[in-house]
């Protein structure tokens, strides 16, 4: 029995003695923590230029201003205004102007 003891008490005292193995740390080696080289840039982007056959976009086609007969008179009726042109005066030349 004594010598069940000495062997357990001998046991305990070398697990208690002993580091845990969760506290060691392995030593890294020599190239494990460097830092890595950078990537490469990335291609460039192509350049393009267009169709090279075709000539320029098509522009927009300027309507031409369609002249009403309100809008002839009205635009008399500020003419005659603008010249001075008062009460009867401005009515004959409103009707002149805007049947020419």
């Amino acid at each position: 029995m004594r010598t069940h003891l000495t062997l357990a008490a001998g046991l305990a005292l070398a697990v208690m003695t002993a580091p845990a193995p969760a506290q060691l740390v392995p030593t890294p080696p020599v190239l494990e923590n460097r830092i890595p080289a950078p990537l490469p840039p990335p291609a460039p982007p192509p350049i393009i230029n267009g169709p090279l056959g075709q000539g320029p976009a098509p522009r927009l086609h300027k309507q031409p201003r369609i002249d009403s007969p309100g809008e002839r008179a009205a635009r008399c009726f500020h003419e005659g205004a603008g010249y001075g042109l008062r009460g009867g005066a401005l009515g004959r030349y409103s009707r002149t102007c805007a049947n020419n």
